[in-house]
């Protein structure tokens, strides 16, 4: 039996359907064809594709970190977008005039637009667990969408980027998060908690998260830059692995390199 692509073996069906005898129902074998043509093209790698949620305080003490936190989300887009294998990005801002803002949706990591002063513009408090609740039930509705119609399964990898703590939230409390995210991580799910002005680790913790996955760093443009690098560098080793290798190292993010705390250690002893 000769090799044949997709393409051509698509053709070969529609010939033959073409040529079928009269009398001969082809309109299911038409619209499985269809279908085909409509799905995105398959690779090797289908089985390994990543969804990354990406979830962004813009509350009012992010003010001064403005262009740290722009400059460093579109690097870490770019060196995203450099890697092999399908990844989709969705963008979520968050403050107490609007809990959830969705600012990119499902792009392609190679197709994500630049962030901009435009779009983030801190003010407000911070409902931390609205967010992270809405952005969960997000996930779930596209997964469910995703197997309603026969696409890939997608590798859920949630990451938050925060410098203060909860204080805002009406729709959902620490309890009902805690219970969502360890669901979620049972079923294979990444959590990653970057935490500034705060313990990072006590409130990772309330919330369900592990040690291997939440980092500190400081409330500084230099400190800003090297949580993003850590979060780049992680990212990509995440995407880099097999799905089943995900799924074990899932509380070990990291990989037990921690570039913000690294440099603020470095800082300290100086």
């Amino acid at each position: 039996m000769t090799d044949q692509n997709p393409q051509a073996f698509i053709d070969t069906l529609k010939q033959q359907i073409a040529n079928a005898p009269d009398g001969i129902d082809t309109s299911p074998l038409e619209k499985a064809i269809a279908a085909l043509e409509a799905a995105e093209p398959s690779s090797p790698i289908d089985d390994d594709r990543v969804k990354i949620w990406f979830l962004l305080d813009r509350s009012g003490s992010m003010g001064h970190l403005v262009e740290d936190v722009i400059g460093g989300f579109n690097q870490f887009v770019t060196e995203q977008a450099a890697k092999p294998g399908k990844a989709r990005l969705t963008a979520v801002q968050f403050d107490g005039t609007d809990p959830f803002e969705v600012i990119f949706d499902a792009h392609r990591v190679t197709r994500v637009p630049a962030l901009t002063s435009a779009i983030y513009q801190p003010r407000g408090v911070t409902p931390l667990y609205d967010a992270i609740g809405r952005l969960i039930a997000r996930a779930d509705d596209r997964i469910v969408d995703r197997k309603t119609r026969n696409r890939p399964v997608e590798d859920q990898l949630v990451i938050v980027f925060t410098d203060g703590l909860e204080n805002a939230s009406r729709e959902f409390d620490r309890a009902q998060v805690f219970d969502l995210i360890k669901d979620r991580t049972d079923r294979d799910w990444t959590f990653v908690f970057m935490g500034a002005n705060q313990d990072s680790y006590g409130e990772g913790h309330k919330m369900g998260l592990v040690d291997g996955n939440v980092q500190d760093y400081d409330a500084t443009g230099e400190s800003v830059a090297h949580a993003f690098v850590s979060m780049s560098r992680a990212s990509g080793e995440y995407r880099d692995k097999s799905r089943v290798r995900r799924h074990a190292d899932k509380d070990q993010f990291f990989g037990g390199l921690k570039e913000a705390e690294e440099a603020l250690r470095r800082k300290k002893n100086r």
